[in-house]
C-alpha cells in the first residue's frame, strides 16, 4: 500500500489513527536498511554495541557517525575530504538503525536531507565558499520543532497529518548555519515527562539499555545520539527536558539561559517559565562548537527573543583556581547512591586539583521547586485536554499536568511573578556575596527506569527545574556509571536508615534496583549565573581534566599494591 493510499483512509478512533501514522513512518525508511528482524531485548540489549558489531554499517560508514568531535568533520566536509551527501547518508542509516531498535524517530524525510547535501556540495564545488560554520553536516532535531512539509504532533494523535507550512525558527536558523536536517525525533505527550512515550510513536528507549528509558522530554534525541545516529541534536528545556535525556543517555547537554537560542512557542502555554533550545553531543567540543557557530546565523534576525550576543570563546577555557559549590541532596528527595558517588567524585577531583569547594545550601530549593510547579500547571491542564479532544486519545497518567484547583487567576498569577523576581533577587545575591564560580549537582535524584515507570510514578524534577526558574544555563556532563559494587544498598547505612520525607521521596528510595541499572551512565550538571554558558563550558573542561588526573592517580596507586 503507497503512502498516498494510508494518509487518505479517514480512521475513527485514535489508536487506528496513530497505527496509520506508524504505518507511514515505516515506509519511510529505505528497505535496504531495514532490519529483516529485529532482535527482542531480552536478545539485544544494547543497541549501541549491536549497530557497532553487527556489520550492518561499512567501515567507512562506521568511521564517519563514529567520530564525536564535530569540529573533525566540519574540517572534512570543508575540505572537501567528505561529501555532505555521504556523511549524510552514513548518518541517516545509522538513524534509522537506531531507530528500529529504540523508537528514537518521529519524522523521517531523508530524501529531502540528500537533496539538501547535494545542493551544498555543489555550492561548495562551484564556489569555494561554505554556506555556514555548520556547512554539510546533518543535525537531528525534536519533534516540536517545524519543518516544512512535515508534521510536530508532539505526541498528539490530534496534531498528526498537518504538516508545518514553513520552517520554525530553529529550523531556519540551522539551514543558515549549513545544516542538512533530516529526522525529528520522539517526545512524551504533551512533553512534561522525564520518559518518552506516546500514543502516536510509541516508547523510546537508551541505546546503551533497551530494558531503560531514555529520558524525557527530549528522549527521542538523547537516544539518538548516544546510538551514534546524529552527531549534534537539538532538544529544549523548561524544568529538565534536555539535561535529563543527556544524564541517562550519558552524553552532554546544555540547557543555555533564554536569548541564545533560537525557539518558537506553538499553542496557548504559560509564559513565566520559559522553555529554551540546546545541544545535546557527545563530546564536549561539539556543544562549545555549535554554540559558537550560532551568531554567524543572525538568529536574532528571525527569533525576536534571541538577544544579539557574541559568543565568547576566551570565557570556555579557564585556569583561575574555581569556587565551586556543590549539591548532594537538596533536602526533598534523597539521591540514590551512584548519584551521591558522582557529586563526590567530582568534588574530590576538584579538591584534589587545587580548587576550593564546599557545599552548598539547598535548603531553599524546595519553595523554587512549589514556584515551578505553580507555573506550570498554572492553565489547569486546559491546553492538554483541548489537544486529547481532538482525537478522543487520553491523557497519559503521570506527567506534570495541571488540574483545575491549580489554575491561577491574574491577581494569583501577579502575585507568582512577584514572587518569582524575589526569589531570583535573593539567589543572585547570594550567589555574588560567596563570590561562587559555579554550582556541581544532580540532575535527576535516580539512576534509570523501565518503560513507563513514570505512570505510577509521583515524579520530583526540582534537581533541575529551579535552574529554568532562575533562567541560569545549566549543562550535563557524564561522570560514571552506576556499579554493583561500589553502589550496592546493603553497605550504604545512610541510605538503608533513610526514612522517606514526602511520596516522591519514598518512589524514588523503593524503585532504586543496582541489578537494573549496573552499567548505566551517571552525570553532574554544572550551573553558572545567567547568560554565562561559556562559564558552564570552561568548568566542565576543568572537572574532565581534574577526574581524569584523579583517575590516573587511582591506577598508579593500585598499581603499586
Amino acid at each position: 500500500m503507497s503512502t498516498t493510499m494510508i494518509s487518505t483512509i479517514t480512521p475513527v478512533t485514535y489508536q487506528e489513527r496513530a497505527r496509520i501514522k506508524r504505518a507511514v513512518q515505516a515506509l519511510l525508511i529505505p528497505a535496504e536498511w531495514r532490519l529483516a528482524s529485529i532482535p527482542s531485548v531480552g536478545e539485544v540489549a544494547d543497541a549501541l554495541e549491536y549497530i557497532r558489531k553487527s556489520n550492518l554499517l561499512s567501515a567507512r560508514e562506521l568511521g564517519i557517525t563514529e567520530t564525536s568531535d564535530v569540529n573533525v568533520l566540519l574540517h572534512k566536509l570543508a575540505s572537501r575530504q567528505l561529501s555532505s551527501l555521504e556523511v549524510t547518508k552514513a548518518f541517516a542509516k545509522r538513524a534509522m538503525l537506531a531507530h528500529q531498535l529504540t523508537n528514537c524517530c518521529t519524522e523521517i524525510f531523508l530524501e529531502d536531507a540528500f537533496e539538501r547535501a547535494r545542493q551544498l556540495d555543489d555550492y561548495l564545488e562551484q564556489t569555494g565558499e561554505l554556506i555556514g560554520p555548520l556547512h554539510g553536516l546533518p543535525v537531528s532535531i525534536k519533534d516540536l520543532f517545524h519543518v516544512k512539509g512535515v508534521d510536530s504532533c508532539i505526541g498528539w494523535v490530534g496534531l498528526t497529518d498537518k504538516p508545518a507550512a514553513e520552517d520554525g525558527n530553529a529550523a531556519a536558523t540551522l539551514r543558515r548555519l549549513g545544516a542538512v536536517l533530516y529526522v525529528k525525533t520522539n517526545v512524551p505527550q504533551s512533553m512534561m515527562m522525564s520518559d518518552s512515550f506516546n500514543h502516536v510513536f510509541g516508547q523510546s528507549v537508551s541505546a546503551l539499555n533497551r530494558n531503560l528509558i531514555s529520558g524525557g522530554s527530549s528522549g527521542g534525541e538523547g537516544s539518538l545520539v548516544s546510538a551514534r545516529g546524529s552527531i549534534l541534536g537539538i532538544g529544549t528545556d523548561v524544568g529538565g527536558s534536555i539535561r535529563i535525556p543527556a544524564n541517562l543517555c550519558g552524553m552532554y547537554g546544555l540547557s543555555p539561559s533564554t536569548g541564545r537560542q533560537p525557539y518558537e512557542r506553538s499553542g496557548l502555554r504559560q509564559d513565566i517559565v520559559r522553555s529554551v533550545a540546546g545541544p545535546m553531543a557527545m563530546s564536549l567540543s561539539t556543544v562549545e562548537k555549535y554554540m559558537g557557530a550560532l551568531p554567524a546565523a543572525r538568529p536574532w534576525e528571525i527569533d525576536h527573543q534571541v538577544t544579539p550576543i557574541p559568543w565568547r570563546t576566551e570565557l570556555c577555557t579557564t585556569t583561575k583556581r574555581l569556587r565551586i559549590g556543590y549539591i548532594v541532596d537538596d533536602g526533598v528527595v534523597k539521591v540514590q547512591p551512584p548519584v551521591a558517588r558522582a557529586i563526590e567524585e567530582v568534588a574530590q577531583a576538584l579538591r584534589e586539583a587545587g580548587h576550593e569547594v564546599f557545599e552548598w545550601d539547598a535548603s531553599s530549593h524546595a519553595y523554587a521547586y512549589q514556584l515551578w510547579e505553580k507555573a506550570i500547571l498554572s492553565d489547569g491542564g486546559e491546553a492538554c485536554r483541548r489537544l486529547c479532544e481532538l482525537s478522543g486519545e487520553p491523557l497519559i497518567e503521570g506527567m506534570l499536568v495541571g488540574k483545575p484547583h491549580n489554575i491561577l487567576t491574574t491577581s494569583q498569577t501577579h502575585q507568582l511573578i512577584s514572587d518569582k523576581y524575589t526569589y531570583e533577587t535573593q539567589y543572585l545575591q547570594r550567589w555574588t556575596s560567596a563570590g561562587l564560580d559555579a554550582l556541581i549537582m544532580p540532575i535527576t535524584p535516580w539512576v534509570g527506569y523501565k518503560p513507563q515507570t513514570w505512570i505510577k510514578s509521583h515524579q520530583y524534577v526540582g534537581y533541575t527545574s529551579i535552574w529554568n526558574l532562575l533562567d541560569y544555563p545549566a549543562l550535563a556532563v557524564p561522570v560514571t556509571k552506576a556499579d554493583r559494587t561500589k553502589d550496592d544498598p546493603s553497605v550504604d547505612k545512610e541510605w538503608m536508615m533513610h526514612q522517606p520525607r514526602n511520596k516522591s521521596d519514598e518512589f524514588n528510595h523503593q524503585q532504586y534496583d543496582i541489578d537494573l541499572v549496573h552499567g548505566a551512565p551517571v552525570g553532574v550538571q554544572v550551573i553558572t549565573p545567567k547568560l554565562q554558558e561559556e562559564k558552564c563550558i570552561a568548568v566542565a573542561k576543568v572537572i574532565e581534566d581534574s577526574l581524569a588526573a584523579l583517575r590516573t592517580a587511582e591506577r598508579a596507586q593500585r598499581a603499586k599494591l
